[in-house]
C-alpha cells in the first residue's frame, strides 16, 4: 500500500511553494470549527465577604425593594453561584436582620449627634427630628424594612423586643429636659411626650413616602410640627 503524501504543485520553485502552503493551511483553518469563548468565570466562595454580600443586599434593598431581594438576585450581582452567601448567612431572613441591626446602628449614631448639637433641649429636639427625617428619606426601603408591618417589621421585633436604641436617644433627651425643669411638665410624663412626638415623627414619614401628604413651597413637615411641640411644652399646659 502506497503511502499518501501532500505535495504541493502550485509552482516548482521553493518560496512559492512555501505561501501555497501557507495558504493551504490558512484555508483548513478557516474551515476549522470555531471554539466557543468560555464562560466568564464565577468567584469562589473564599473570595467573598459578608461585608460584600450586605452592601450588594442593600444595594437591591435600595434598588428594587424587599420583594426582589433574595440570594439568587445577591449571588448573580456579586458574580457567584447561589450557594456561596450561604456559607456566610444561613438564609435571606439573617442577612435581612443584619441589614436592620446596621440600619438601627448608623441611626442611632446619627440622633446622638444630633443631640450634641446644642445645649438647649428644643434645638436638640429640633435636631433629632429632622436628623430621623434625613436618615428616613435617604434609606426609603431600609426604613420600611426596620419599622414597617412587613416581613422586615416582623424581623425587626425579633431583633429588637424591647425599645431600639434609637428611639432611647429621643426618650432620653426628653427625660434629661424633665429632669432639669426645662419643659415644665411633670416628670412621670416625659415618657407620653416621647410616645407623642415619636408617632408624629413616624406618621409625617410614613405618610410623604407614600405621597398622601406634600408640604407646601419652602415648607418642611418636620419643621413645622416642631414649632407646634415646642411651643406646646415650653407653655406647660396641663396634659
Amino acid at each position: 500500500m502506497l503511502d499518501t503524501v501532500n505535495v504541493c504543485f502550485c509552482a516548482p520553485h521553493k518560496k512559492v511553494a512555501e505561501i501555497c502552503c501557507q495558504c493551504s493551511g490558512l484555508q483548513n483553518a478557516q474551515t476549522m470549527p470555531r471554539v466557543k469563548k468560555e464562560a466568564k468565570s464565577r468567584r469562589v466562595r473564599g473570595s467573598l465577604s459578608r461585608e460584600e454580600i450586605l452592601d450588594a443586599a442593600l444595594d437591591i434593598l435600595h434598588r428594587e425593594g424587599l420583594d426582589k431581594l433574595s440570594m439568587r438576585h445577591i449571588a448573580s450581582k456579586l458574580g457567584c453561584s447561589v450557594a456561596s452567601p450561604y456559607a456566610y448567612f444561613k438564609s435571606q431572613e439573617e442577612i435581612v436582620r443584619t441589614l436592620i441591626i446596621r440600619g438601627e446602628e448608623e441611626l442611632t449614631g446619627r440622633l446622638r449627634k444630633a443631640r450634641t448639637s446644642s445645649s438647649d433641649v428644643f434645638e436638640q429636639l429640633t435636631a433629632i427630628a429632622l436628623t430621623y427625617w434625613d436618615f428616613a428619606t435617604e434609606n426609603r426601603e431600609l426604613h420600611r424594612v426596620m419599622f414597617g408591618s412587613n416581613m422586615g417589621g416582623a424581623t425587626y421585633r425579633r431583633v429588637f423586643p424591647s425599645l431600639p436604641t434609637s428611639y432611647r436617644v429621643y426618650l432620653e433627651t426628653l427625660r434629661y429636659a424633665s429632669q432639669s425643669r426645662a419643659i415644665p411638665h411633670r416628670r412621670d410624663q416625659y415618657r407620653a411626650i416621647a410616645r407623642t412626638m415619636w408617632a408624629w415623627m413616624f406618621g409625617v414619614i410614613t405618610l410623604e413616602m407614600t405621597d398622601m401628604v406634600h408640604a407646601g413651597p419652602g415648607e418642611h413637615p418636620i419643621e413645622e410640627g416642631i414649632r407646634i411641640f415646642t411651643a406646646l411644652l415650653r407653655s406647660g399646659v396641663e396634659i
